[in-house]
C-alpha cells in the first residue's frame, strides 16, 4: 500500500493515519524501531499497546578478583566475557530480546537465588527503570517532532508501569481514560480476562465489561471511536494460542480462542469505527465484527522485529490498513 509523502497529521484533510504495536515485552529494539515508525511510516501518531515490560532478568556475574571479567548464563549457554565491550555487547543482546542484564557480584547472586523477595526487588527496579528509559528516549526523539505517542500497559504490566508513564508531561498515558486523535476518541483497556499465569491485570469477565462499558459511556461520537483493549475479542481469529493441557503445557499443535467474551460484546454493542488489540502474540490478524475492523498486529518481539498496523482513518470509515513488519 502506497503513502503520501508528507506525515499526516490527525484530521489532516479530515483524515487521520495511525501506527500501533503492541506487546514489546521490554525489547529495546522494537522500542528504538517504534521511535522510528513516525518517519518510516509518515504518521504523527503512535499508539505502543499493552504488555511493554519483560520477564526475565539476567545476571552477568562479574569475576570477584576486580579483572573485569564476567560470565553470563543466558538463553542455554554460558558465556565468558573477557572485555567491557563484550560484556556491553553481550548486555545490549540481552535488552534487544527482551530481558533485562543486571551486573552482580558473585555473593549478590547467592542472595537473589536463596531470597526470592530480593530477587523480586531487583526485578522490579530494572523493569520500571526501563520504561522509565523508554519515557526519557520517547520525549528526546518525538518531542520535537510534534509525535503525538499514546502508551498503555497491558495484563502482564505492574501497576508500578502506569506511575512511570504518567509522570512525563508528553507521553500520553492513557490507561483508562479517554483520549483524542483528531477527531477520534480513543478508549484504553489494558485488562484481561484470566489467564493460567495469574497475571497483574486479570479480572472476570463481569469485571471487564464494567472497565469498557465506563467509559465508552463517555463517548460522544461512537461511529468515529477507536477501542484500544489489550486483550482481543473471543473467537474471531485474533485470539488462537496454542492449547493448554491439565497442567498448563501445550498439547501438541492445536490451538483454541483465548479472547474475551465481553470485548467481543462490547465491540458488537457499540460498534466503534476501529478496535486495536494485541495479548495473543501469534494471532496476527484481521477481522471485521459488523462495521468494526478489529486489528491484531502480533509480536515477535524476542526475534527483535517490530510487528505493527498502519491504519488510515475517514470519517466513519476504515480507508486502508497495512500489516508490517520491520
Amino acid at each position: 500500500m502506497p503513502f503520501g509523502r508528507k506525515k499526516r497529521k490527525a484530521g489532516e484533510d479530515g483524515s487521520t493515519r495511525l501506527f500501533f504495536a503492541t506487546d514489546l515485552h521490554a525489547s529495546e529494539m522494537c522500542f528504538r524501531k517504534l521511535m522510528a515508525a513516525g518517519e518510516v511510516y509518515e504518521t504523527s501518531t503512535i499508539i505502543m499497546g499493552g504488555d511493554c515490560t519483560g520477564k526475565q532478568l539476567v545476571c552477568v556475574v562479574m569475576d570477584d578478583d576486580g579483572s573485569g571479567q564476567a560470565v553470563c548464563r543466558w538463553a542455554g549457554q554460558e558465556v565468558q566475557l573477557r572485555t567491557e565491550a563484550e560484556i556491553a555487547a553481550h548486555e545490549k543482546s540481552i535488552r534487544n530480546a527482551g530481558c533485562y542484564p543486571i551486573r552482580v557480584s558473585t555473593a549478590q547472586l547467592h542472595e537473589m537465588e536463596t531470597n526470592a523477595s530480593v530477587a523480586k526487588e531487583r526485578f522490579s527496579a530494572s523493569m520500571l527503570a526501563t520504561v522509565g528509559e523508554w519515557v526519557d528516549l520517547a520525549e528526546s526523539r518525538l518531542r520535537d517532532k510534534q509525535v503525538h505517542i499514546i502508551m498503555t500497559p497491558g495484563n502482564d504490566d505492574d501497576f508500578g508501569v502506569d506511575e512511570v508513564l504518567r509522570r512525563s508531561d508528553y507521553v500520553d498515558a492513557a490507561e483508562g481514560r479517554l483520549t483524542r486523535i483528531g477527531p477520534h476518541e480513543l478508549l484504553s483497556v489494558g485488562w484481561s480476562n484470566p489467564t493460567p499465569w495469574n497475571t497483574p491485570r486479570e479480572c472476570t469477565e463481569e469485571e471487564l465489561a464494567s472497565k469498557i462499558e465506563e467509559m465508552a459511556a463517555e463517548i460522544e461520537d461512537m461511529e468515529n471511536a477507536i477501542f484500544n483493549i489489550h486483550v482481543p475479542p473471543y473467537a474471531t481469529g485474533l485470539d488462537d494460542a496454542p492449547k493448554l493441557d491439565e497442567k498448563g503445557v501445550p498439547s501438541g499443535t492445536e490451538s483454541a480462542p483465548v479472547g474475551s467474551t465481553a470485548v467481543r460484546e462490547a465491540i458488537a454493542h457499540h460498534q466503534p469505527l476501529l478496535s486495536l488489540h494485541g495479548h495473543i502474540h501469534e494471532s496476527r490478524a484481521v477481522q471485521k465484527l459488523g462495521r468494526t475492523m478489529c486489528i491484531n498486529p502480533g509480536s515477535v518481539y524476542g526475534e527483535g522485529m517490530l510487528q505493527g498496523v498502519v491504519v488510515d482513518l475517514e470519517p466513519g470509515k476504515v480507508k486502508r490498513y497495512s500489516l508490517t513488519l520491520g
